[in-house]
């Protein structure tokens, strides 16, 4: 997804959508086959820093780094077991490390699963940088970012790779790789879906019924424990791990981080209470989930509202004058689902919420000061009727008040790239007669 300044004048009109994500950049793949052995596996460092580095939330003078420590084997992600210790991190401006800008180093321990997590600031804007990990001597794989312009600069062009809906039994990520492979982004924005709680055999089996790659823990994830493990999975791929070195990541949520078809008060996939069969309270196992989120992801939780586990996500990034990024949480304050959309009525009733009031009334403040010339709304669900039962077909009522006409002024523009639908549709999004 590109957005473009006076310098590149788009021509398109100003409602249509331009997006350039992983489905566009498969093509560009090279021929490692994912999960093979490679040179990364065989750097001395790797047996500490087997998860990878990443960086996230780019802001003008700011970033976030992350990775995370296997101090000694029993150290396994989930398990509870390793000593706290120290890990030294670094940012430079050059590669071989010679012009070293930040440093410093991060306790960590089983309380946050060995994450290691660091807000670097002092940064200039608008510039690459290159981060690397230290324990024991031995070093992490190089990651590198950009930060964001200054807030008054007027870039030519910003440009994303957008991509959502990760099944790791499913499939290989060789989108990831192949937005690995490019060297014009500025970010890669994430909608959600960044992995899938299933158990084995569950839902993104191969053509022959069978997982192409098989989940751990064993077992739909609930608990703490499995929440890490099942990100420190992830976090194995090698597409995922280069990607995430490569560039810095914008990322939000939807359902399958905590469990499907979540809302504010639970979920299609959860059973409440106890007994063989149920998994307790849903807003434990979402705290717990997002626990492991915050762990595990270079991403600050320090938007404008609040859930009542703590945690909060939704949140603005600005590319100077020329685009605001609105990144939104449309699990987290949602109405419950209804059963039937196609016949309830309760499909259009205007109580019903998907964003919740806080955070509409913060996206159209933010939509109607006009910093930037594009603003751009990052969802994690289609903000449009589909007309296909389970969808945000029965949130038509907060569909409705998103879309409602937000003041805008001459050149500028609002784009909402969207994931969820493993498709690639694009919609003309007008607020309703």
């Amino acid at each position: 997804m590109t957005a473009s300044g006076p310098d590149h004048v788009l021509p398109l009109p100003r409602r249509t959508v331009l997006a350039t994500g992983a489905a566009g950049t498969a093509l560009t793949a090279t021929s490692l086959v994912a999960g093979e052995p490679t040179a990364e596996a065989a750097r001395p460092g790797a047996r500490f820093f087997r998860h990878g580095v990443a960086s996230g939330d780019p802001l003008p003078h700011r970033v976030v780094i992350w990775t995370r420590v296997t101090p000694t084997p029993a150290a396994q992600p989930g398990s509870g077991k390793g000593p706290r210790v120290r890990v030294g991190w670094e940012v430079a401006t050059d590669r071989r490390f010679r012009r070293v800008v930040r440093r410093g180093a991060f306790a960590t321990g089983p309380s946050r699963d060995h994450t290691v997590k660091v807000d670097v600031t002092g940064l200039e804007p608008a510039r690459w940088y290159y981060y690397r990990f230290t324990y024991r001597g031995a070093r992490s794989r190089l990651g590198r970012f950009r930060t964001a312009p200054d807030h008054d600069a007027l870039p030519s062009h910003v440009r994303f790779g957008v991509v959502s809906c990760a099944n790791w039994q499913a499939g290989y990520f060789g989108a990831y790789r192949g937005l690995a492979a490019r060297d014009d982004l500025h970010a890669v924005v994430h909608l959600g879906d960044y992995f899938y709680e299933y158990a084995p055999g569950q839902y993104g089996a191969g053509s022959d019924d069978a997982d192409v790659r098989r989940h751990v823990p064993a077992k739909e994830v609930v608990s703490l424990a499995d929440y890490r493990r099942r990100h420190a999975q992830y976090q194995t791929d090698p597409d995922l791990q280069a990607l995430h070195a490569r560039y810095p990541w914008i990322v939000t949520w939807d359902d399958h981080e905590v469990t499907n078809d979540q809302w504010s008060g639970g979920a299609e996939n959860h059973t409440p209470g106890g007994g063989p069969n149920g998994e307790g309270d849903f807003r434990r196992r979402r705290a717990r989930a997002h626990r492991a989120y915050d762990e595990w992801m270079p991403v600050r939780l320090d938007g404008t509202a609040r859930l009542g586990d703590g945690d909060r996500l939704f949140r603005r990034l600005r590319f100077g004058q020329l685009l605001e990024l609105s990144m939104l949480d449309l699990r987290s304050y949602r109405s419950e689902l209804v059963s039937t959309p196609a016949v309830d009525a309760g499909v259009s009733d205007p109580d019903r919420t998907i964003l919740g009031g806080r955070q509409l009334a913060w996206l159209k403040s933010s939509l109607s000061r006009e910093r930037a010339q594009w603003n751009i709304v990052g969802n994690p669900v289609m903000i449009a009727p589909l007309g296909l039962g389970g969808l945000p077909d029965e949130l038509i009522a907060p569909l409705n008040s998103f879309l409602d006409p937000v003041p805008r002024g001459r050149g500028h523009h609002q784009h909402r790239p969207v994931g969820r639908l493993h498709r690639r549709p694009q919609r003309d999004l007008r607020p309703p007669a």
